[in-house]
C-alpha cells in the first residue's frame, strides 16, 4: 500500500473540527518560543514543542511558516523554549494574538533576558530552554525545527501553566499536598 492510498482528505472539514476538537483535549505546557533580538525581536505561544533527546540535549518545535516568529528564528539560527509559570497566563494570551499585539510589543510588560544565543528568555518562566537551530523540516504548513540546548535556566520554585480545553489551569505545587 503506498501513502496516497492511505492518506486522508486533508481538507475533509469533518477531519479538521474533530482533529482540532482533540487536540484541546490534549493538556499541554503552555510556552513562548521566542528568537531575535531588540526590534526584531518575535514569539508566539504554542504547546506544539518536545523533548527530542538527552544525548545531545535537544528540542523540537513547530511553527507556522507565515507567522513572524518564524522568520525571526530562520534568520538569527536560534530560539528559546519559555515554558511558562501559572502567573504567566496573560503573557500566553499576548503572544497568542489576543489584544492585537504583533512584533515587539508583544514584549512589553516583561521582564526578558538573553542566556547563550541572545534569543529572548521570559524571566518569570518556570524554565527557560535556549537553542540553536540544528535541522528543520517542512511540512505543509509549519516548519519543525530541531534545536540544540546551549543553556537551561530553571524557577522550580513556580507552578506551571497548562491549556486544556481552551482553557488555563495550574498544577498543585509540592507545599500544596
Amino acid at each position: 500500500m503506498n501513502a496516497a492510498q492511505i492518506s486522508p482528505d486533508l481538507a475533509a472539514p469533518d477531519l479538521v473540527d474533530d482533529f482540532k476538537a482533540a487536540m484541546r483535549l490534549l493538556a499541554a505546557s503552555v510556552t513562548i518560543i521566542t528568537a531575535g533580538q531588540k526590534e526584531a525581536r518575535r514569539g508566539l505561544t504554542a504547546t506544539a514543542v518536545c523533548s527530542l533527546s538527552m544525548t545531545p540535549p535537544s528540542m523540537l518545535v513547530c511553527v507556522n511558516r507565515l507567522g513572524e516568529a518564524h522568520a525571526a528564528i530562520t534568520s538569527t539560527g536560534a530560539f528559546c523554549v519559555n515554558i511558562l509559570a501559572e502567573t504567566d497566563e496573560e503573557i500566553a494570551k499576548r503572544f497568542a494574538g489576543h489584544g492585537g499585539a504583533v512584533g515587539q510589543d508583544k514584549f512589553l510588560n516583561a521582564d526578558w533576558l538573553e542566556l547563550a544565543t541572545g534569543s529572548p528568555a521570559l524571566d518569570s518562566a518556570l524554565v527557560n530552554i535556549d537553542c540553536v537551530v540544528s535541522e528543520v523540516t517542512q511540512t505543509e504548513s509549519h516548519s519543525v525545527f530541531f534545536g540544540a540546548v546551549r543553556k537551561v535556566r530553571l524557577n522550580p520554585a513556580k507552578r506551571p501553566l497548562l491549556h486544556f480545553n481552551r482553557n488555563f489551569f495550574s498544577l498543585p505545587g509540592q507545599d500544596d499536598a
